[in-house]
């Protein structure tokens, strides 16, 4: 897959005094497979961490490694991304997909007319919602769901189709 590092959350508040902290942006643990991650902006040149601890507390993921053992320590990160590596993520590639894999697709309406690139992908409670850009300009959201995507399609596929006409989003576009 094209995307080697996948940014599983954000450093959020610290827990405790052990250096623990919370994990911002995302509702369960770390898969069990993550043993190593890296904090900072650019996972390639952010430092690694070892995990030590990955439970929930109070319904929210709390994570601590083995590097930090303070809570101070664990507060000089907070709002930072927290990154793995894909293949440590134990995702059948054939098969499964992250919301990342779809970032750049080509979307095709039912009529196989190019609708746009999807550039984002998102969760707003009832559903996952993509963002596509035209070329001319202009955005489109639509709920990532069977009324109006074609789910038949492989991670390694480079199009989305959708299951009705472009026609059914004339007046949604917005101005960028």
């Amino acid at each position: 897959m094209s995307k080697q590092w996948i940014q599983l959350g954000i450093v959020g508040k610290a827990h405790g005094l052990g250096g623990a902290f919370f994990v911002s942006q995302r509702e369960d643990i770390l898969p069990k497979s993550v043993k190593t991650f890296r904090i900072g902006p650019m996972p390639e040149s952010a430092p690694s961490f070892t995990v030590k601890i990955n439970r929930k507390q109070a319904g929210r993921p709390v994570l601590q490694c083995s590097e930090i053992s303070q809570r101070e320590s664990a507060e000089a990160l907070i709002g930072q991304a927290l990154w793995a590596l894909r293949t440590d993520l134990g995702l059948d590639d054939e098969t499964e997909y992250l919301w990342a894999d779809l970032i750049g697709k080509l979307v095709y309406d039912s009529e196989a007319e190019l609708v746009g690139t999807l550039v984002q992908v998102g969760n707003f409670g009832a559903s996952d919602v993509v963002q596509i850009r035209r070329d001319s300009g202009g955005l489109l959201e639509v709920p990532f769901v069977k009324a109006y995507f074609d789910f038949s399609f492989t991670p390694q596929d480079e199009r989305l189709r959708m299951t009705v006409p472009r026609s059914t989003f004339a007046g949604t576009w917005s101005d960028e």
